[in-house]
């Protein structure tokens, strides 16, 4: 029996959706299709994927959820990135603000540099200097002929402390709305997807008790018939171009065959019956690369179509000639 289980990725379920109100809208009415409608599949498609603006722009366009997802995220990443670039900028100006107190406290750590906010017997910048910049404001507004307004084209004084704080702060809660709000938009995102997938098992089960398992309907709604194997289907159309004289390579393709994941492309030689290649790919098309045949050579090159299942039968061979 065909394998209709629900997609757990999100553009296989937007395919189904799509053919899924496809289908309903074509035959829902036919198959007395009575509780997933073409209206409710589609109003739970248009929750993921939006809808585009109405003819001048009336009704605007409905961004998707997964859409607003994609942007919280990305929101989320530029927050974090603005917090380490004040972050780092703050630890610049700590830094400097240090070098233009040392002549008056030392080189080194001693209970002087208590009052500028190193208390823990080091003058190492941390990594989050917003404490650290807090206090040099304070120090700086105690002692203002400390000020220094343009030490190598930075300004250590009290306001470009209290700048930097103000930054590190908005940068601070910028990130964490941000995350707040990527949260929130996962979590609409992440409903709307279990609805729609509820959907499409609901969708299927109605199916089952409207049309036979062999009927070709299954296809317009994006299912398999529950009457075929799980296996893919034979490939069709397969295709043999040769490469150019002497490159010895074969151009090969096919139809994407149904339930296939992946192919194997094989080609024998037809007189030693002999294998001489054997590709396995995702994609319905391949190169083979015959550099230990001889050209001229005659192959018999088949396809076989697989996925987690098993393989399909192989098609019928095509015979080539090895350029």
């Amino acid at each position: 029996m065909a394998d209709n289980s629900t997609p757990k990725a999100y553009e296989p379920l937007i395919q189904l959706l799509e053919a899924a109100a496809d289908g309903a809208h074509t035959h829902g009415t036919a198959i007395g299709l009575a509780h997933n409608t073409e209206a409710a599949i589609r109003a739970d498609l248009i929750a993921l994927v939006g809808a585009p603006a109405g003819p001048g722009g009336h009704p605007p366009a409905l961004p998707g959820l997964k859409f607003a997802w994609d942007q919280a995220r990305a929101n989320k990443s530029a927050k974090i990135a603005a917090l380490h670039t004040a972050n780092s900028q703050g630890r610049f100006l700590a830094r400097m603000c240090v070098r233009t107190l040392t002549p008056v406290l030392g080189e080194s750590w001693n209970a002087q540099w208590d009052s500028v906010g190193f208390t823990s017997g080091s003058l190492a910048i941390p990594t989050a200097p917003l404490a650290l910049l807090q206090h040099l404001r304070g120090y700086y507004g105690q002692h203002p002929t400390r000020e220094m307004p343009n030490f190598q084209g930075v300004a250590c004084t009290a306001a470009a402390c209290e700048a930097a704080v103000q930054a590190l702060s908005d940068a601070e809660s910028a990130r964490n709305q941000s995350q707040t709000d990527a949260g929130t938009a996962k979590a609409a995102f992440d409903a709307a997807f279990a609805a729609a997938s509820v959907r499409i098992s609901h969708l299927r089960d109605e199916l089952a008790q409207l049309i036979a398992a062999d009927d070709e309907r299954w296809y317009a709604f994006g299912f398999d018939k529950p009457s075929e194997p799980t296996t893919p289907d034979v490939p069709a159309n397969l295709v043999v171009t040769p490469g150019a004289t002497g490159s010895k390579l074969l151009l090969v393709e096919c139809t994407e065959a149904r339930r296939a994941t992946g192919y194997r492309f094989r080609a024998v030689n037809k007189s030693a019956h002999q294998e001489v290649a054997s590709h396995l790919v995702q994609a319905a098309q391949t190169t083979l690369a015959l550099t230990n045949v001889a050209a001229g050579t005659q192959v018999d090159v088949t396809v076989i179509a697989r996925n987690a299942k098993g393989e399909s039968q192989p098609t019928e061979p095509i015979t080539a000639t090895v350029p």
